[in-house]
């Protein structure tokens, strides 16, 4: 089985397996780079696209993603509920939308997607398509800020720990997860990458800042093989399962 990975932007990843191709958390437009919706439209040309948006703040879900995906072939959608509340007006109009709640567990086009709460807003996905199954966490994350009580501290810890026990049971061949470096614990993105046990760890939630991923690979005694490791908009890596 091969699968290609592509950096957009932030959490904007397109992944392409023998099956389907995803795109994940497209941000709006004030937080694509100049080259990013042109990045979009090269990896989902013509290709069969299921677009999952894990909830509707600006910097993980475009106000137009009826052009965006426009060079997809198909495109259907799998949104999370706090979307229809939040932006209305960023639903696509065109392809079949799926909305979720956190969670639950879907059938939907020989993909069997569970989702889980986010601990931020929205959900997380763990998704199985055929033999092939990932996890992508949008904002789920260990999120401990500074000004966090004792108590908060706690909680956070126990419901990252929780969730990430339940991507270990699912052992995804790729995850994705957020790896914050404006938080000292990088909001839990060591844990993920051990707990999650996948053959590809994909950090993210850099807001573009990508110079210091090298550093956090290397900080794992991990390699390119192991951690996809990109730079700039557009870069791609392929793997085979």
């Amino acid at each position: 089985m091969k699968v290609v990975l592509t950096y957009i932007h932030h959490n904007c990843f397109v992944m392409k397996t023998d099956t389907r191709t995803f795109l994940f958390d497209c941000p709006g437009d004030a937080h694509l780079p100049v080259n990013g919706a042109d990045s979009i439209g090269r990896a989902v040309a013509d290709t069969e696209l299921t677009v999952f948006i894990s909830h509707g703040h600006e910097d993980h879900l475009n106000e137009d993603l009826d052009s965006l995906t426009s060079p997809a072939k198909s495109v259907q959608y799998v949104l999370s509920e706090d979307i229809e509340d939040m932006r209305p007006e960023a639903l696509p109009t065109k392809g079949e939308v799926l909305i979720v709640e956190p969670d639950e567990t879907y059938a939907y086009d020989g993909m069997r997607i569970e989702t889980l709460m986010s601990n931020d807003l929205g959900v997380a996905f763990l998704v199985t398509d055929g033999a092939f199954r990932f996890y992508f966490g949008g904002d789920l994350a260990k999120w401990i800020w500074k000004t966090a009580s004792a108590r908060e501290q706690a909680f956070t810890s126990a419901f990252f720990r929780q969730a990430m026990q339940r991507v270990s049971d699912f052992k995804p061949h790729v995850a994705f997860s957020n790896v914050d470096q404006r938080l000292e614990n990088l909001a839990g993105g060591v844990e993920a990458y051990h707990e999650a046990g996948a053959r590809v760890f994909v950090p993210m939630h850099t807001f573009g800042e990508t110079d210091w991923l090298p550093r956090f690979a290397a900080s794992l005694g991990a390699s390119g093989d192991e951690v996809f490791l990109y730079a700039n908009t557009g870069d791609r890596v392929e793997y085979v399962f």
